[in-house]
């Protein structure tokens, strides 16, 4: 299974470079054009994704023929789209040149790519080999961390505390139902939650049968956010040192570590807010022409890729939109500006009022231009999370679903007081160290200015559910590690922007700034915080590699500048080494995946890998399924509670039994009736379990787990 897994995965990552070929820019001048090609194949190919499995489900089809069957035409359509790009190579004025002889304009096409790849080898071993060692240096703690991160996502069972209980658990049900549409659960995060890195997922899970690659798709997501931020240090005026420093930062972040080998969805959501982040760039990094003039391109080159990634952020984690939302108006705002001063060279013959009433129609044209492309990157992207949002329109009456989840997970208050606080406490958690009385001294400064100003430093208004502020977040634990090494660099970073970066800087400091208030304002403190906030993790890094390259480099002139620039190198070595150090015993010693001790991936089971977060509760679990198992029922009724472990079940329980749930708090979805069932399995809600158990049956109390079963011969 892990082979077949692994296998689709390559085919992937065989597609990924072919179409990111088709789609490289023709135009020489475009910055980065190799990695904006692999950006833009990204988008498309997850676009993709997402609408086959509603237009599957919709058909009542999500099965692994009609996967197997996009995937082949995808194929096949990749494979057209490369054949068409190297005929364009060839004969770049359409096909006017060398038509007459093709087989000879490719063949010299070919020769001419070759000698252009071995000088690029050539220019590529000379600028390594010259390259000093600390360069060196950094490039392998990428490399050994890539590697690390590799073989845990590879050799590891998804063991995420919430892809047990909705993540993977939701994935079953739509295979089982052959469709993504709202079905009975008690647990309403299964289908009110967003489905889109579950959407990825569903399709490794039906063409090979398991979730033996379900690991790769946040590592791969990793390196996508990885590849889109080193692009935006580019953009922001950065060289490959600061490029380099923005990898660095990101690959050595504990919470990017562990979670690049999770299934949970955070870097998948990072990864497609920085495409869209780099994209939204490209708008403003054109070079101008000789008169000075920003090249000015059709909107809709960009807006199809905007659009196609607001969606696929949209439909895979709401919380992106905190981002997209000031990166896109940066983008709007920013043409509109440009299309107002506009100024062509007044031709001669043409009088000052007739170049004047030209440049001013001009002006119109493009701003009209300007709009519709803006309706039009909604409206894509409404293509994409429409479904999703109708489903939750229909079901609970709100598009963004039912009141418990906005509730629960949104801020409920606009005071002030409360809004700083929350913002605080959130600073606190992302910055928590294992220098304790920094932290404490950080939370109790927390704690003592809402005393001051009158309010709860816990108020249910902006702290999810019973938990309490604050809580140690320096533990390398995929849930809640903070990142303070790479928080206060970005925080550096865009400081420094705002104050003497260039207008594009600042702009995209103040779209970070916005996107970090949009946070407070909307998202409540909650213990596992750090995670939630890793798309402004990417787009921060930039801003610390550029700040980090400026430090080493910025001082020269006199004695004083140069004594000034070794204390900022000594900064920059102390800091990189920490970042280093922790981001190998990230992982080393994380959790729940590790290479080292006593719960190592290479000293534990499948099934132990799976509960190393409560492996109190592997025996329970086995002894029922075994128990039902041998009963070989045809259908099993599920009982438990909001956060009961359901996935595990699917993995315990034969193949081809059907689960189906004895609750519902889902409006409109009525749960299976108990006699229907032939077997019963419960996880923690057991006084709700026996007393759906039908009358006759014999019921077995594990703890926290139970099952029952009809009386034998029944």
């Amino acid at each position: 299974m892990l082979n077949e897994a692994v296998l689709l995965v390559l085919w992937l990552l065989i597609l990924l470079p072919a179409l990111a070929y088709a789609l490289r820019p023709r135009d020489g001048a475009v910055l980065a054009p190799a990695r904006l090609a692999v950006v833009r194949a990204s988008i498309l190919l997850g676009a993709y994704a997402i609408g086959v499995v509603e237009v599957a489900s919709a058909l009542t089809a999500l099965t692994a023929p009609a996967i197997l069957i996009a995937w082949l035409a995808a194929t096949a359509a990749v494979i057209a789209a490369v054949l068409v790009r190297a005929v364009r190579d060839v004969t770049p004025d359409g096909g006017a040149a060398g038509r007459g002889q093709p087989l000879d304009a490719l063949r010299e096409e070919l020769r001419s790519h070759r000698g252009a790849t071995r000088r690029t080898w050539r220019r590529t071993r000379s600028a390594a080999a010259a390259a000093p060692a600390w360069q060196w240096a950094l490039g392998c703690v990428i490399a050994i961390l890539a590697i690390s991160v590799a073989v845990l996502a590879i050799g590891s069972s998804p063991n995420n505390f919430d892809s047990q209980t909705y993540h993977l658990p939701r994935i079953e049900h739509w295979v089982q139902n052959a469709s993504v549409a709202v079905f009975p659960t008690d647990i309403h995060r299964q289908v009110d939650i967003s489905p889109g890195s579950e959407y990825l997922l569903t399709h490794l899970r039906l063409l090979s049968g398991g979730d033996g690659a379900y690991n790769l798709l946040q590592f791969l997501a990793a390196i996508g956010a990885a590849l889109a931020a080193s692009r935006i240090a580019a953009q922001l005026g950065g060289g490959p040192v600061a490029q380099l420093a923005t990898v660095f930062i990101l690959a050595t972040t504990p919470e990017v570590l562990l979670q690049a080998s999770s299934t949970q969805v955070d870097l998948v959501a990072a990864a497609w807010v920085a495409c869209l982040a780099t994209i939204v760039l490209d708008e403003f990094t054109r070079p101008g022409d000789a008169s000075g003039i920003l090249r000015v391109t059709a909107p809709h080159s960009d807006a199809l890729y905007l659009g196609l990634a607001l969606g696929l952020i949209a439909v895979t984690k709401s919380t992106g939109l905190l981002a997209a939302a000031p990166l896109l108006l940066v983008w709007g705002i920013g043409r509109l500006v440009r299309d107002g001063h506009r100024r062509r060279p007044c031709l001669c013959g043409r009088s000052p009022q007739q170049c004047s009433r030209s440049d001013a129609s001009r002006a119109r044209t493009a701003r009209a231009a300007t709009v519709a492309a803006s309706l039009a990157i909604l409206a894509i992207a409404l293509i994409l999370v429409g479904p999703f949002l109708l489903r939750m329109q229909q079901t609970f009456g709100h598009p963004l679903g039912p009141d418990l989840l906005r509730e629960s997970i949104g801020v409920q208050t606009a005071d002030p007081r409360l809004l700083l606080i929350n913002g605080l406490r959130i600073a606190q958690t992302n910055l928590d160290t294992p220098l304790f009385f920094l932290s404490d001294a950080f939370a109790a400064a927390v704690n003592g200015l809402a005393n001051l100003m009158g309010v709860d430093p816990n108020d249910p208004r902006i702290t999810f559910g019973s938990t309490e502020f604050p809580v140690p977040a320096w533990y390398p634990d995929e849930d809640r590690a903070a990142f303070p090494i790479t928080g206060l660099a970005a925080a550096a970073g865009l400081a420094w922007f705002a104050v003497k970066g260039p207008r594009l800087r600042r702009a995209y400091a103040a779209a970070l700034a916005v996107a970090f208030i949009g946070v407070v304002c909307t998202v409540s403190w909650q213990p596992w915080i750090n995670r939630l906030v890793m798309f402004l993790v990417v787009l921060g890094a930039p801003a610390a590699g550029l700040l980090a390259a400026a430090l080493v480099k910025g001082f020269a002139a006199t004695a004083r500048d140069r004594s000034r620039r070794r204390a900022a190198c000594v900064l920059v070595t102390v800091i990189a080494v920490v970042a280093s150090l922790a981001g190998v015993l990230t992982v080393a010693y994380g959790y729940p995946r590790r290479l080292a001790g006593a719960w190592s991936v290479f000293s534990l089971t499948d099934l132990e890998e799976r509960f190393v977060r409560r492996r109190e509760w592997l025996p329970q679990y086995e002894e029922a399924a075994a128990a039902v198992a041998a009963a070989e029922p045809e259908r099993v009724g599920l009982v438990q509670g909001n956060d009961s472990w359901e996935y595990p079940w699917w993995i315990l329980l034969p193949e081809d039994t059907e689960i189906v749930a004895l609750q519902s708090i889902v409006p409109g979805e009525e749960p299976a009736d108990p006699s229907i069932v032939d077997a019963i399995v419960c996880a923690e809600d057991l006084a709700e379990c026996e007393d759906l158990t039908p009358d006759g049956w014999e019921f077995h109390d594990l703890g926290t787990v139970a099952y029952a079963l009809p009386p034998a011969g029944s």
